[in-house]
């Protein structure tokens, strides 16, 4: 027994833990204290695994898990203020307040997890367990001053760090609880008393009943633990029957415990503190209220200035009905000894208890106990973003966007079903205006497997808001349905809902899998009452406000924008409107935030969109060639024909292409400062191409305009379609497989950075450029920009030519004055063992063919074809390009024949401005040099 006295704190640790030790979160009440039995929400499943950060994610934890068993693990500290004060003792109540409900285990997840401002309340309730938690006690921001309080009058305040209140099967283990940083002798001194605001450390009242308190620290606290709040309260007898084993109580001046009619066991404590100190002197321990009964084994008092078990044990009050029995405790090293206090009769505590010799409490305890001695790694996927059952629009809601998504939110991430439907209604006449099928009757044409075919659905981009035709859409393929988080949100179909006007919902039950608040998902009805109604048209046709989440905007997608604007300034838009011209400009200001959706522009000239800044606004969503196929179009009616060829093969072409935006016959379209991205990633299992933007115009010199400033366009393959003339300008372009490409007449790149990423599809070197450059213009322009990597991407050509012996475009690139990262191969274009126009290449890379210039013999000259002038390196340093393309053999009708294949030029002539790019372009005026974009 001796040698266990010699033990370290690491052996200490290591003794109190089982072989094959449950998670702590998992962990139930000891056996040997009147909590045994405790469960908690020991037992939860992974969606009532609850992590949280703030004050909203606890609550909405809470609210979600119900009464059902669920773990709460706390991350960091949590201020119940949210960083704004309490403004009264009423406001204190409503927001410190942390209701737990029956069920829970609320655990500090480690190091650094607790509370500030916080009043945990364990009321009428069963099953709880806290643990692992640093508590800063509350501090009531409006005391009461009672002046018979006592002889003199006292402060009384509300508020204990932890109130338990009518509640059985309870655990509180391994907390520290203080009043640090406002302690007692920071509170100012009014009517000659201290203004107390701190209450409780841990009170039990009215009929608390079967609860262990084990292994907290409670420091730097008055009035420590109540046991029982009132003499009169008699039907506390035979209740408040508490365990406090293995607890350290330090600086501590009462109560610990103070108890009437319960019956209290109290071992192993270690009571350190000084009757003379300031602040908090010692002035009693146990508190021995009307008819107690408290048992206590081998505690130990470390009191300066207490001498005997009267300086430690009192009575609390006139009354003398309690009792209290004492074995091998010790008050300063010798025995407790007699107690004014009478000893009376034990209860028999109903479970079998070892106390351990007080010679070994201080040190078992001083190294078990309090806040962040224990850890938790489990994890779960429970909602904590917001309440489960939250609707939106919220039900009755009113000024809703006509381009809302609907969502629902779940206990945890629901399960998308694979068949049922969600249906909206007009209220005034029951008309179904839209409705979403999740099962496979959408595609029932389809043959191929490769592709879900459950929540798979057409939608019409645009439809009724292109005065072509009512018919006339972009129309494309879509998940409807999605999940974020515990949130499932529904995207009708465009452009179904009207201005002013009321809808209900209704959702079958199989539509999504999941809980509400522990009760299975059974669908809505009409009699549940989702109705919302939606808001008057916009005032604007040239200036509209786009916002995913604010309630001041026009709109809350960028198409539901495009549509307005479709609808009443496109070329076919009624002349009256004053907005279908290139004269009038029109402009989309897009809010910070996430505009996952697929776009169509059509007919619209002299339109802006831009962002509120370049990061924070990010539009697009995945799509790509297995799933819409194509370049794109619109057009009046969905295509029907079936896939014959690429890995989809058998599934439904509907003709609205790959792109996310795609662009048609608008003029003078200008993007700034955000995002536009297609997050499709390249995978072996699809037919990848995925550009952003698809802008198709004319490939004559009176072919539209797009200006692009201060963007980011990210995709990996063809992540910019471009046709017509195109200015970018200080942008980022990022992708892997041709992503730059297209029919353009002059495309100038100014200033921009050109980032090769990682190609998750291939470990083969990328290519930034396949040009299909009309002859006669200035083809793809690189000027002052940067070409660079991600870490992973160490190999990447300039270009490959997609040309054959058919086509009619030509392979026409500049690089100029371009900085070149490392990743770009010494040879930097690409040939290999494929024909074009030129010939047969006889290159290396792959079966890629010779580039096609549309010369003579289809080589480059000083004005077509691929050339460079000005490279660096990503210093400035001149480039060695000596080792690039040039001068190679290509078979023409089977003779090996040299060819200019790429070129270094020895002067920029003619590409250092902008005014020379676009000499050619004759829309702005009708005759060429007409248009001079500027900054």
């Amino acid at each position: 027994m001796k040698a266990l006295q010699h033990l370290g704190i690491a052996a200490l640790l290591a003794l109190s833990l089982p072989v094959h030790a449950l998670d702590a979160a998992q962990q139930t009440a000891p056996s040997d204290g009147w909590g045994a039995g405790t469960v908690g929400g020991s037992a939860a499943t992974p969606e009532h695994i609850y992590t949280v950060h703030n004050r909203a994610e606890l609550l909405n934890a809470l609210a979600n898990g119900g009464n059902a068993a669920k773990i709460i693990k706390v991350a960091g500290t949590i201020d119940m203020t949210e960083g704004t004060p309490f403004a009264s003792t009423a406001d204190q109540k409503v927001r410190a307040r942390v209701r737990l409900t029956s069920n829970t285990t609320l655990i500090g997840e480690g190091p650094g997890a607790g509370f500030v401002n916080a009043w945990i309340d364990i009321t009428s309730v069963s099953q709880v367990i806290v643990r692992n938690l640093h508590l800063v006690a509350p501090c009531d921001v409006g005391p009461i001053w009672d002046p018979t309080d006592g002889a003199l009058g006292n402060w009384n305040s509300a508020y204990d760090a932890i109130g338990i209140v009518t509640a059985t099967q309870v655990w509180i283990d391994r907390n520290t609880i203080t009043d640090a940083p406002v302690t007692d002798d920071t509170l100012p001194v009014e009517n000659g008393k201290t203004k107390q605001c701190h209450d409780g450390a841990i009170d039990i009242t009215k009929g608390a009943d079967l609860i262990t308190v084990s292994y907290n620290v409670v420091t730097a606290h008055d009035k420590s633990m109540l046991i029982g709040g009132s003499d009169s309260l008699t039907s506390d007898a035979g209740k408040l029957r508490i365990t406090i084993a293995n607890n350290v109580f330090n600086g501590v001046v009462q109560r610990v415990p103070r108890v009437r009619f319960g019956q209290v066991h109290v071992f192993n404590n270690y009571f350190v503190g000084s009757k003379t100190a300031n602040p908090y002197p010692h002035s009693y321990s146990v508190g021995v209220g009307k008819a107690s009964n408290i048992l206590s084994h081998s505690n130990v008092f470390a009191i300066d200035g207490a001498a005997g078990c009267d300086s430690v044990v009192v009575y609390a009050s006139s009354d003398h009905t309690g009792v209290f029995r004492d074995s091998g405790s010790t008050v300063n090293g010798a025995a407790l000894g007699a107690c004014a206090v009478q000893a009376g009769t034990a209860f028999v505590p109903g479970y079998t208890y070892k106390p351990r010799p007080a010679a070994l409490v201080k040190a078992n305890n001083l190294a078990l106990a309090g806040a962040w001695k224990i850890s938790t790694q489990i994890s779960g996927s429970g909602n904590v973003s917001e309440v489960g059952g939250t609707k939106a629009p919220a039900a009755n809601e009113t000024n809703v966007h006509t381009d809302t998504r609907l969502s629902l939110s779940f206990d945890a991430p629901p399960a998308i079903g694979t068949s049922g439907k969600v249906n909206v209604y007009r209220t005034s006449d029951d008309v179904l205006v839209d409705s979403i099928d999740l099962s496979t009757a959408p595609s029932s044409s389809d043959t191929q497997a490769v592709l879900a075919r459950s929540n798979l659905e057409i939608d019409a981009l645009g439809l009724g808001a292109m005065p072509d035709g009512a018919t006339f859409a972009r129309y494309v393929w879509y998940r409807p349905l999605s999940v974020s988080g515990a949130k499932a949100s529904v995207k009708l179909h465009s452009n179904k809902l009207d201005f002013g006007t009321s809808y209900y919902v209704t959702m079958d039950a199989s539509v999504l899998v999941g809980t509400i608040k522990g009760a299975a998902f059974a669908g809505i009805t009409k009699a549940d009452g989702w109705k919302f109604t939606t808001r008057a048209a916009p005032a604007s046709f040239t200036n509209l406000n786009v916002d995913d989440g604010g309630t001041t905007a026009d709109f809350r997608t960028l198409q539901g924008a495009l549509n307005w604007v479709m609808k009443n300034c496109s070329t076919n838009s009624p002349a009256a409107n004053g907005c279908n011209t290139v004269a009038t400009p029109k402009t989309i200001h897009l809010a910070n935030g996430s505009y996952p959706e697929l776009n169509v522009l059509r007919k619209v000239s002299n339109l802006s969109i831009v962002g509120e800044s370049r990061d924070g606004v990010v539009v697009g969503e995945v799509n790509f060639e297995s799933l819409n196929s194509g370049s794109g179009a619109s057009s009046a009616a969905a295509g029907t024909a079936l896939s014959t060829s690429g890995k989809t093969l058998g599934h439904r072409v509907l003709g609205g292409g790959r792109s996310s935006l795609l662009v048609e016959t608008s003029d003078l379209l200008t993007l700034q400062n955000f995002t536009l991205q297609n997050p499709h990633v390249r995978s072996t299992s699809w037919d990848n191409q995925a550009e952003a933007i698809y802008f198709n115009t004319s490939t004559t010199a009176a072919a539209a305009r797009f200006v692009a400033k201060q963007m980011n366009f990210l995709s990996q393959q063809d992540t910019l379609q471009l046709k017509g003339y195109n200015w970018i300008y200080q942008s980022l372009v990022a992708g892997n497989v041709d992503f730059i490409w297209g029919s353009v007449m002059a495309s100038l790149f100014e200033d921009c950075e050109i980032r090769s990423v990682a190609d998750t599809a291939s470990s083969s070197a990328g290519f930034i450029l396949q040009s299909r450059a009309t002859a006669g213009d200035k083809g793809f322009v690189f000027l002052n920009s940067r070409l660079t990597a991600e870490p992973a991407v160490s190999q990447a050509y300039l270009a490959r030519s997609g040309g054959t012996t058919a086509t009619a475009y030509i392979d026409h690139i500049a690089f100029v004055n371009t900085k070149m990262g490392s990743h770009i191969l010494p040879a930097g274009w690409c040939v290999g063992t494929g024909t074009s126009k030129t010939g047969v290449g006889t290159g290396s890379c792959g079966s890629n063919p010779p580039s096609w210039a549309g010369t003579a013999d289809g080589g480059t000259t000083d004005t077509v074809g691929w050339r460079e002038v000005g490279s660096m390196d990503l210093n400035g340093a001149p480039l060695d390009v000596s080792a690039r393309l040039g001068l190679a053999s290509v078979k023409v009708a089977n003779v090996p024949t040299n060819v200019m294949l790429a070129k270094p030029l020895g002067s920029a002539t003619g590409l250092t401005t902008r005014a020379e790019i676009f000499q050619n372009s004759t829309i702005a005026t009708g005759a060429p040099g007409g248009w001079v974009p500027a900054p």
